[in-house]
Formats: structure tokens, C-alpha cells, sequence
């Protein structure tokens, strides 16, 4: 059987409403959950294995800072065409480009920063399950099903801000509207109303955000 990566990433993690949301609408395709673990994987694996190919690329120092900042919902889901499944479900890459209807059209937060991250096709899915399953311990006795439905659960519900707001903000920082300091100030805002982390844990966060968005 197809097994694939899924991870939900630092935004999806900080704006806990959606984060659980776009959890809930991936296993509403009936996967196989083979693993679901919330961990802090080590800046280097991220750097030099899980995004080793996209080493000197022009948003590889923003994108290696921002996955590495916050802890991630690791997951590794299983069932027939998974892969391309997740992925119609997602989206477009770029938030402001996708299906409104999709998880990044409609939960993402701007741009680059959309929520998830999930293998592309069969052959990256095999290569990272693979290589993930090298730091993490798959426990047969546990049910990771319902690990990651008391997740959602516990989040599914959470205050929330419309992903509209950010990209409004994304929008007047491109357009030279505001300044980035004002962008990152209103975006900690709004991040601080969707989550129950503390604020020393969220300060950094929205200058990951507008170096993204500044990224193009």
C-alpha cells in the first residue's frame, strides 16, 4: 500500500484552528494513519536531508528557519493513489493561487506559508517515509488514528482569524503599503488570538512570515 509524508507545519501549528482543520479535511479521505506524533525535528535533518535539494535556492535560509521553528504534526498516512488524494486536497502551492475550496485556498496563511507540506509523488513519498522513518519510532501497539483525532478534536474548535486577514496584509507589504515592521506587528496580533502558545514561542515567527511574503 502507498504510504506518503505529511507534516503540519509552524503555522498550522500556531494558528491551531486551521491547523486542525486542514488535519481534519485530509482524513476525511479515509487514509491509513501509520503514525501521528507531534516532535521538534533537528534543524540539520531538516536542512541537509529533508530539504538538502533545494540547498543554495533563494528561499532556502527562509524556509529552513521557518520549519524549524516550531515542534510539527509528523505524519505518515497510507491507501491507494494517497499521494495524489492529499495533494489535489491541498491545493496550489502559493495560498493566494489555489482552490478556495482547497486546504491552502482556505485555511493557508499567505504565499509560501500554507499550512502543510505533503510528498509530491509517488517516488518523493517513498523516498521520505523512508527517510523520516529513520527518527521516528512507529509503536504497532499505538493507534495513531486516534491520537490524531483527539488532536483535532482539542483544536477543531479554536478561536480563529480568517486566512483573508493575512493575505490582506501579505497584499499591502508587496504593494509597499505598509512597512514590514507595521506587517510583522499586526500579524503577532492575529497569531496571538489563534493560539495557546505562550508569546516568547510566537515573536519571531511573523518576520518569518514577511520575509516569506517579501520573498515574492
Amino acid at each position: 500500500m502507498e504510504e506518503m509524508l505529511i507534516l503540519l507545519k509552524p503555522d498550522g501549528m500556531v494558528r491551531r484552528y486551521s491547523g486542525a482543520r486542514a488535519l481534519k479535511s485530509i482524513l476525511e479521505l479515509n487514509p491509513e494513519i501509520k503514525f501521528f506524533e507531534i516532535i521538534k525535528p533537528d534543524k540539520d535533518f531538516l536542512a541537509e536531508k529533508h530539504y538538502g535539494e533545494h540547498k543554495g535556492k533563494f528561499f532556502y535560509d527562509n524556509l529552513i528557519n521557518f520549519m524549524s521553528y516550531t515542534e510539527l504534526a509528523v505524519i505518515i498516512a497510507a491507501g491507494d493513489n494517497i499521494t495524489e488524494k492529499v495533494r489535489n486536497l491541498l491545493g496550489k502551492t502559493m495560498c493566494e493561487k489555489a482552490d478556495p475550496l482547497s486546504i491552502r485556498g482556505r485555511y493557508g496563511t499567505t504565499k509560501g506559508i500554507n499550512l502543510v507540506h505533503a510528498s509530491d509523488s509517488k517516488e518523493t513519498a517513498e523516498k521520505e517515509t523512508t527517510l523520516w522513518k529513520s527518527i521516528i519510532k512507529i509503536e504497532t501497539s499505538k493507534n495513531y488514528l486516534e491520537e490524531m483525532k483527539k488532536y483535532i478534536s482539542k483544536y477543531e474548535n479554536f478561536p480563529m482569524i480568517d486566512s483573508v486577514r493575512y493575505r490582506e496584509i501579505s497584499k499591502a507589504l508587496t504593494d509597499k503599503e505598509i512597512e514590514k515592521g507595521d506587517a510583522e506587528k499586526i500579524l503577532k496580533e492575529l497569531l496571538m488570538r489563534e493560539t495557546d502558545f505562550e508569546e516568547d514561542k510566537v515573536k519571531e515567527l511573523p518576520a518569518l512570515i514577511t520575509e516569506n511574503i517579501l520573498l515574492g
